[in-house]
């Protein structure tokens, strides 16, 4: 841990500490100096400590040594800040049993690896305000030692969905009590709630059942260490639009609803801005000053008449567009104006002390906020394959050398026949996953084609020297692996699905990386080629699905996210998912397959 100082302002060059006292202080000023942060005190000393010392302006504080406490007003409680937060947990991660430690940010390494995975997070910085960064550390080889952060902030006033699902009274025995959550309890109350402003984890790891356990980390330090405006929390808050696409939460967030976001009242905004622009006044005519939020609208109203004009539209097509047609914007007017158009985004909120848990659940139930994801679950299907077989015919080389191996061998002949031993019978269940062993050239391959050819009215003509039987009792729908055109991005191939499904599923893929969607397929791994393949074909909605070489191109890590979003859309989405691999020792242990067929050359199969 680094060490943290008190000092007088003149020492502070020569890094001299000068003897503290236990006296309660107050912070009277909080500023950022060399990556540390701090502190003017009330008695003219400075407190230097870590970068996200979670303490600010007016906080009371207690200095010891070495030691810092700041006071609870309203718990009438001291919390011990100046040493770390943190929490180690053993973790199941790719079939692999990892250590991590969530904890606050300590070192120069950490700092630094932070501000790297702030990169991944699109939308910048975290918002004003308080902020706390907890981070994952591991200490596996292959992987970097910080593996994400979520960060936790201090709450916005104003949230509809917050608003709605705070509506029935709450009284705990500190004083704290709302009969309604109005105007006046959202100002007064609004520093209970601890806010997650930006989560994310390394890229290479998404899919892996990370989220979950960060989530939790975030509930456990806001509902211990987390202060602001002399109160602890009592709930914890996470407003996202990727939460539409990837619900990551554990069962203690509740569903609030939607935020409001403004695209009920851009139009009426940029009407009266706009009009007042194009007035004989020009943009002097729009009102002045209000501070950086008006500043901001009245750049959004430039540049619309801008757009306008180049476009030969009106304020209400190109509203239209902004809205609903996006890609009608030229590339300068939608990245000046995406930020103009603020869609309602999903929240969540979780209580972090037992009595605003209970609150939470209660009021959700109240509410009926039903979450919006839902998915059919599978179907009572058995598709059940009989008279399954292959049978190859092989020419034999006829040049001398080929002829002189028939000799030495005793092979002579103009061609080789064999049956592939393969099970003559099979079920499969909608929403089971089975999967197919064995050594190289077992078969597995050519059992795939069999139930593919079972399953087709017309079956692909296979090469004169392969014949398949097999035929089942009944008919669905069956994809492969598509052939990808390395020319179009992932999102080219979306089809009927809505984005928002596209998305899940491409996420449960392994695909959680939104920029990976839009770039060229020619630029992804084949690592990333083959997980799009996956996500494209489950988008298809198959009743069948048929993978060979499962998993063989992927690391640990992307296969072990890969097996376990393929099994869960396998369930929701009611399909049967049937996978061929020579590598099924990587696989059973986290796979957990309904149904093994092992092939072995010179021995018959077996089903278990």
């Amino acid at each position: 841990m680094e060490k943290q100082e008190c000092f007088s302002k003149q020492n502070r060059r020569e890094r001299r500490p000068r003897l503290n006292e236990s006296q309660s202080l107050t912070v009277s000023k909080r500023k950022i100096w060399n990556d540390k942060v701090l502190l003017e005190l009330s008695n003219n000393q400075e407190f230097i400590g870590r970068r996200y010392l979670p303490i600010g302006k007016n906080d009371e504080v207690k200095i010891q040594g070495e030691g810092l406490s700041v006071f609870i007003r309203q718990d009438k409680q001291w919390i011990d800040i100046a040493n770390p937060w943190k929490k180690s947990e053993q973790l199941d991660l790719g079939g692999v049993n990892l250590s991590v430690t969530f904890k606050e940010i300590e070192t120069d390494s950490e700092l630094a690896q932070f501000r790297e995975l702030r990169k991944f997070h699109y939308r910048g910085a975290g918002g004003a305000g308080r902020s706390v960064p907890i981070i994952a550390t591991t200490n596996l080889p292959d992987l970097p030692n910080v593996i994400g952060f979520i960060e936790l902030t201090s709450s916005m006033i104003a949230n509809t969905a917050r608003k709605r699902l705070f509506a029935g009274p709450y009284r705990e025995k500190q004083g704290i009590s709302w009969h309604e959550w109005d105007s006046e309890s959202s100002r007064k109350y609004c520093s209970l709630i601890c806010r997650i402003s930006r989560f994310v984890i390394h890229p290479e790891l998404r899919g892996l059942g990370l989220a979950r356990p960060f989530s939790d980390a975030a509930r456990s330090f806001a509902g211990s260490k987390w202060h602001y405006g002399g109160r602890r929390a009592r709930f914890l808050e996470i407003t996202a639009e990727m939460l539409r696409y990837y619900p990551f939460l554990n069962g203690e967030f509740q569903y609030a609803g939607e935020t409001e976001g403004n695209q009920h009242r851009v139009k009426k905004d940029m009407n009266y801005l706009v009009k007042k622009a194009l007035s004989p006044q020009g943009k002097t005519a729009m009102p002045q000053g209000g501070g950086g939020i008006m500043t901001l609208q009245r750049s959004y109203a430039m540049t619309m008449i801008d757009h306008m004009q180049a476009a030969g539209a009106s304020l209400e097509e190109a509203i239209e567009q902004l809205q609903y047609d996006p890609s009608q914007l030229d590339q300068d007017a939608w990245e000046a104006l995406y930020k103009l158009n603020r869609r309602p985004k999903p929240c969540y909120i979780a209580g972090v002390t037992p009595s605003a848990a209970k609150y939470v659940k209660k009021r959700a139930l109240a509410c009926r906020s039903d979450t919006p994801y839902s998915h059919m679950r599978s179907k009572d299907q058995v598709y059940n394959l009989s008279n399954i077989g292959v049978k190859t015919t092989s020419n034999i080389l006829q040049t001398n050398e080929g002829r002189l191996i028939q000799d030495a061998f005793g092979f002579v002949g103009s061609h080789l026949e064999s049956d592939v031993q393969l099970p003559s019978t099979l079920s499969l269940r909608q929403g089971n996953l089975t999967l197919i062993c064995g050594g190289s050239g077992s078969g597995k391959s050519l059992l795939l084609e069999a139930i593919r050819h079972s399953f087709s009215d017309n079956p692909v003509a296979a090469p004169s020297s392969v014949v398949f039987g097999g035929e089942v009792d009944a008919k669905g729908l069956v994809e492969t692996l598509p052939n990808l055109d390395f020319s179009k991005a992932p999102l080219d191939y979306i089809g009927k699905n809505t984005l928002d499904c596209f998305l899940e599923i491409a996420g449960r893929c392994g695909l959680a990386e939104p920029q990976l969607l839009v770039r060229p397929i020619s630029s992804l791994s084949s690592g990333q080629r083959y997980r799009l393949q996956i996500a494209i074909a489950a988008c298809r909605r198959p009743d069948v699905l048929l993978i060979d070489n499962f998993c063989e191109p992927l690391d640990r890590f992307s296969m072990r996210a890969v097996c376990k979003g393929l099994k869960s859309l396998s369930n929701n989405l009611g399909f049967t998912t049937v996978a061929a691999t020579a590598a099924h020792e990587r696989l059973e242990d986290f796979l957990h397959p309904q149904q093994i067929v092992m092939l072995r050359r010179g021995a018959q199969p077996t089903i278990s």
